[in-house]
């Protein structure tokens, strides 16, 4: 699944060596790359049967059996305003630990395990969507491009509050 760490910042000047790094997981939605730190996640795993249930919200794929344990699956694309999931090869399903206990979120894809220096995370673009920007904690940029940080919970949250 993800086999090697990409180190982000290579060039730590060596009196930063204490500088904080944090971990987090590339997911892939659409084109774009999202990060969602390490410590929010449980497992991942390729999707099984997802049941749909009647009468959820849209972003509410339905309902996944995951070694026993009912996972409900969420669709952080219709979330996100970037249309509707549809399942392939690489599709994952992110295990997030919450607050209300273990969610799935279904992700086109997971890229790998960034390290990333503190200091290196910037504030969101400000043309960036205000609806959505809401839940982008930050951006990064990385070897191939920008990723944007996930504010997992608030995302997956945002119709209870």
């Amino acid at each position: 699944m993800v086999d090697n760490k990409n180190q982000v910042v290579q060039d730590i000047p060596l009196e930063k060596e204490e500088a904080e790094i944090l971990q987090f997981i590339g997911i892939r939605l659409g084109k774009e790359l999202y990060g969602i730190p390490v410590e929010k996640i449980r497992k991942i795993v390729k999707p099984l049967q997802i049941t749909s249930i009647p009468g959820t919200a849209p972003h509410i794929m339905g309902l996944m059996n995951l070694q026993g344990e009912i996972l409900c699956i969420a669709d952080v694309k219709i979330l996100l305003n970037m249309g509707k999931a549809i399942p392939a090869e690489n599709s994952r399903v992110v295990v997030i630990k919450t607050v209300e206990g273990p969610v799935g979120i279904f992700c086109d894809e997971v890229m790998d395990i960034y390290d990333i220096v503190k200091k290196s995370i910037e504030t969101t673009l400000p043309a960036l969507n205000m609806e959505i920007s809401g839940y982008i904690q930050g951006q990064v940029q990385i070897h191939n491009g920008l990723m944007g940080i996930l504010d997992i919970e608030r995302l997956l949250f945002k119709q209870e509050k």
